[in-house]
């Protein structure tokens, strides 16, 4: 039966007596397992971000619904105007409505911009970023109002001109002493009472603040002279039902309309699997590539391995004249490199999250929103076994060369 025990006490004595080249030859694997470690921890901790901000704005129990483009790219790929139009109106979200109880609400949507759209207040001017939409818009994007307050269904069925200003609208408009509330800005010559301000919110590259909401009803009166609507977005009452409802409104617009299966309904399932996707892909090739160090370490472990094998011949020639077996020889080599790789990994780790939090840190100064980010159990586990995976692969060959050695050969070398 093997004696672990000797092996192991006789292995970690000789990276004790090799302290710098033993901490050499971990060097790499703890930057590799670092890196792993930390570029799957800032991913992780977007992962979590953003599913977190998607609860919070219903976006399980969503489903975004808005008619065909346009334009549309031919087999040649090029960009090619359709022979007809269609457009989710009015009537379509009624008819969903009546389709199915499941529905909690609708909130439908027309968005412009540009210099066209600007808002003025006497000289000052900011270019318009204009949602029309109606009173429970504020629930779909997790917003809530700083001062006054929000558009109602009473200002919806009267058509009334009011609008609702961003942060930075209103500070561009208005500045720090002057209060916005109840004073007129002008939209393409029409003037709008605003009745309320909202709290400041910035998502990523995001940004909430730049914008002015109207009713969409007067924007339909005012400036479109149709009932045409962007998109919609349904809200489920219960999420298990996104998909029943989802198939009741393609029933309808089939129903309602000439193109109706060209109607796009991407339920909130959906969208998040695609998100998801995408930060999979990007972890698994920043890991990748942080992995290649990983190898590149474990070949620097094997090379210090094999160059202290031929620096301790004689010291093997001698254990073995005096009764170690050639498994004794081989688990002494093989446990210098594991234990290296080992500390390296749980190194590595610390490092991780080291690197992890510091990025966090960045990102929540740049983008002035609460990151964090997160190292799972599964991923310590997954870093540390990863690193003993390489000592084993990387040290079989050093300790089987050790442990073959001749010993009347190994005592002659000199």
């Amino acid at each position: 039966m093997v004696n672990f025990f000797e092996p192991l006490t006789v292995g970690i004595s000789q990276l004790r007596a090799n302290t710098l080249r033993s901490i050499l030859s971990l060097v790499g694997i703890l930057i590799a397992v670092g890196s792993v470690t930390g570029i799957v921890s800032i991913g992780d901790g977007l992962q979590n971000v953003i599913t977190k901000e998607f609860e919070q704005m219903g976006g399980f129990a969503s489903i975004w619904s808005f008619a065909p483009n346009t334009w549309y790219r031919d087999n040649s790929g090029r960009w090619v105007r359709r022979t007809w139009e269609e457009h989710v109106t009015e009537r379509d979200i009624e008819a969903m409505v009546a389709e199915t109880d499941k529905i909690d609400y609708i909130v439908p949507n027309i968005q412009v911009s540009g210099s066209q759209w600007a808002v003025r207040y006497r000289s000052a001017s900011v270019d318009g970023r204009i949602r029309c939409t109606s009173e429970r818009y504020l629930e779909t994007e997790n917003m809530s109002i700083a001062r006054g307050r929000f558009i109602t269904a009473a200002d919806l069925i009267r058509r009334v001109k009011v609008c609702v200003l961003g942060s930075q609208v209103a500070e561009d408009l208005f500045g720090k002493d002057i209060d916005p509330l109840d004073r007129e800005v002008k939209i393409q010559g029409m003037r709008f009472t605003v009745i309320g301000v909202l709290e400041p919110k910035e998502f990523f590259d995001n940004d909430y603040n730049d914008r002015t909401i109207v009713p969409i009803t007067t924007a339909q009166l005012r400036y479109t002279g149709n009932d045409y609507i962007n998109w919609i977005q349904v809200v489920v009452k219960n999420p298990q039902d996104v998909d029943e409802v989802a198939d009741s409104m393609r029933r309808v617009y089939r129903r309602l309309h000439e193109h109706g299966d060209e109607f796009t309904v991407r339920t909130g399932v959906e969208e998040i699997a695609g998100i998801n996707k995408v930060l999979l892909i990007m972890k698994v090739v920043a890991g990748s590539i942080a992995g290649i160090s990983l190898l590149v370490g474990g070949i620097g472990i094997m090379n210090i391995m094999l160059v202290s094998v031929t620096e301790r011949t004689r010291e093997i020639g001698i254990r073995k004249s005096l009764g170690a077996t050639r498994s004794t020889i081989l688990w002494q080599f093989m446990i210098e490199t594991v234990v290296l790789c080992l500390f390296g990994g749980l190194l590595g780790v610390v490092l991780g999250f080291l690197m992890g939090q510091g990025i966090a840190a960045v990102i929540t100064s740049l983008t002035k929103m609460p990151f964090t980010s997160v190292i799972s159990p599964k991923m310590m586990g997954f870093a540390v076994g990863f690193s003993l995976f390489v000592g084993i692969i990387f040290g079989v060959y050093p300790a089987w060369s050790a442990s073959r050695l001749d010993p009347v050969e190994a005592l002659r070398h000199d």
